[in-house]
């Protein structure tokens, strides 16, 4: 079975929720991200030498890297007709569209910096500064449809769902975008994706990190 490796409520927990979501299954490594060590000993700059998640690890021992990459991976496998979209459907360019909104906007634009310890906090504060366009963006998008593609949830949302896990420890606020924060509310709230995030937090006290994750 396919492994991933995963740090508790980094990045790689949109590959959790992408998996669980699809019905793809998963083995999952468990990354401690103090030492860069998985729990079995093995350190993660030996399967990756960038030391980042999201990682999948096949049986053959070939990776793949990137959250937006393992993101596509796992919905391809998925058989769950409302979650996979095939390169041939017409959601097909969308979903890349907002994997890679989700990558660049928001992940790497804005907590990569936020969460970076070396950032002063007038960095922080200009790149937070960035949020509100990214937010009326999707705000506007997400007024007539339930999902980033419609009426079911995709790989994109997956991701997103993820920024909205550690947008309160990033100092930000969807709550004034109407359709964005009842997304985000809607999201937050579908039972498999519950489940993953309180396991996550919980793994992460059990690990003893307790830190916001570098994401």
């Amino acid at each position: 079975m396919t492994t991933l490796m995963h740090a508790p409520l980094t990045c790689s927990l949109a590959a959790r929720i992408a998996a669980a979501e699809g019905g793809v299954s998963l083995n999952t490594e468990y990354l401690n991200l103090r030492t860069k060590t998985l729990e079995n000993g093995t350190s993660l700059y030996d399967i990756n030498p960038l030391g980042q998640v999201s990682v999948l690890q096949f049986d053959n021992g070939e990776i793949l890297t990137e959250t937006s990459t393992c993101l596509l991976w796992i919905q391809s496998q998925s058989q769950n007709s409302h979650f996979h979209r095939a390169p041939d459907s017409p959601d097909y360019f969308q979903m890349l569209r907002w994997i890679a909104f989700c990558a660049t906007e928001l992940h790497k634009q804005i907590f990569r910096v936020v969460f970076y310890p070396e950032a002063t906090d007038s960095v922080k504060d200009k790149i937070r500064d960035l949020a509100p366009l990214r937010f009326d963006v999707l705000n506007k998008h997400l007024a007539d449809r339930q999902f980033l593609l419609g009426d079911n949830f995709s790989a994109a949302d997956a991701y997103l769902t993820w920024f909205f896990v550690l947008a309160e420890n990033a100092r930000l606020n969807p709550t004034e975008y109407e359709h964005l924060n009842a997304y985000r509310e809607r999201v937050l709230s579908r039972p498999l994706i519950r489940a993953l995030i309180e396991s996550d937090r919980l793994k992460d006290r059990e690990m003893n990190q307790q830190i916001i994750p570098e994401v």
